[in-house]
C-alpha cells in the first residue's frame, strides 16, 4: 500500500490498482491519451498498466496517489472469488465525479489517506479496511476499457529506460529500442499519451533529479551537472532555471531555508 503526493508534469504508467484523488483545486490530466479535468473531491480509479499525465494544477491544488494490490486485502480463498475473477475483466478506468460518486465513497477514500499518513498502531489495519471497501465499489462499477494495452506496455518499458538511465546520455534510438518500436512510433506514443517528446521527457526527469540532488546532497552545481550528463555548467544552469524558474544555487538556498524553519 503506497501513498504519494504529486506535483505537476508527472507522467506515469500505473503498476498497481491506483486512485488519483484531488484534495483541493482543479487538475488537468491526460489519461490513456484522453483529456480529463477534475475538481476537488473528485478522482480516478485505474488498473495496472494505465498511463496518466498531470498536465496542469494550480499552486494551491493537492493531488494524492493511493496504490494497493487488491490480492493483499483478502485471504487467498476470498481473493480467488473477489479479486481474480474481476482482475481479468476488460476494464481499466472509472472517473469519480461529484455528481455521481456516493458521499460514503468519498469519505472512505479520505479516511484511507488519513490512516496511511497517520502513525497510530492500528493505522495500516484501518487503511486496509477502507481499501477493501474501495475495491468493493470498483468491482460493482461499469468501467471504461482501454484498447491500447500493447502501446502502453511499450511506453511503460520506455519510461523505465529513461528513469533508470537519467545519468547517461540517452538517445531517441535507445529509448525506442527499449519499447521495441521505431523512433517515429516512439515519438508518437510520447505525444499521444504524454503530450511531450521523448527527449523533452528525459530533460524533465533530469531536472526533477537535479532538484532532489540539490535538496539531499552537498554535491557542487558542477558535479551535479556532470552527473546528469550536461555538456557544461552554464547549459545545466540555464535548463534548470527554465524548468524551476530559479537557478540551482538559489533553489538550494531556498530549500535549506525552508528546511531550517
Amino acid at each position: 500500500m503506497r501513498l504519494t503526493r504529486h506535483g505537476d508534469s508527472t507522467f506515469s504508467i500505473t503498476d498497481q490498482f491506483t486512485i488519483l484523488w484531488i484534495e483541493s483545486g482543479v487538475v488537468d490530466l491526460v489519461v490513456n491519451g484522453e483529456w480529463i479535468i477534475l475538481d476537488s473531491n473528485e478522482g480516478l480509479m485505474l488498473t495496472d498498466g494505465q498511463s496518466y499525465v498531470i498536465q496542469r494544477m494550480k499552486e494551491s491544488s493537492q493531488i494524492v496517489k493511493l496504490q494497493f494490490d487488491p490480492y493483499e486485502l483478502f485471504h487467498p480463498n476470498m481473493a480467488e472469488r473477489y479479486v481474480k475473477s474481476y482482475d481479468t475483466l476488460d476494464k481499466s478506468i472509472h472517473i469519480l465525479k461529484k455528481e455521481r460518486t456516493p458521499r460514503s465513497l468519498v469519505q472512505t477514500i479520505e479516511r484511507a489517506i488519513q490512516y496511511i499518513e497517520s502513525e497510530g498502531p492500528l493505522a495500516m489495519m484501518d487503511a486496509t479496511l477502507q481499501c477493501t471497501v474501495i475495491w468493493r465499489y470498483w468491482i460493482q462499477q461499469e468501467c471504461l476499457s482501454t484498447k491500447h494495452s500493447k502501446k502502453l506496455e511499450s511506453l511503460r518499458n520506455m519510461l523505465s529506460c529513461v528513469h533508470s538511465q537519467l545519468e547517461d546520455k540517452l538517445s531517441l534510438a535507445q529509448i525506442a529500442t527499449a519499447g521495441k518500436v521505431s523512433r517515429s512510433e516512439c515519438c508518437r506514443l510520447f505525444k499521444r499519451f504524454g503530450d511531450t517528446s521523448p527527449l523533452a521527457y528525459v530533460q524533465l526527469k533530469r531536472m526533477d533529479r537535479a532538484a532532489t540532488l540539490l535538496e539531499d546532497s552537498t554535491e557542487s552545481i558542477a558535479d551535479i551537472a556532470q552527473r546528469l550528463s550536461y555538456s557544461s555548467v552554464s547549459h545545466f544552469v540555464q535548463t534548470f532555471k527554465a524548468h524551476h524558474t530559479i537557478t540551482p544555487l538559489a533553489y538550494r538556498k531556498k530549500y535549506q531555508t525552508k528546511r531550517a524553519e
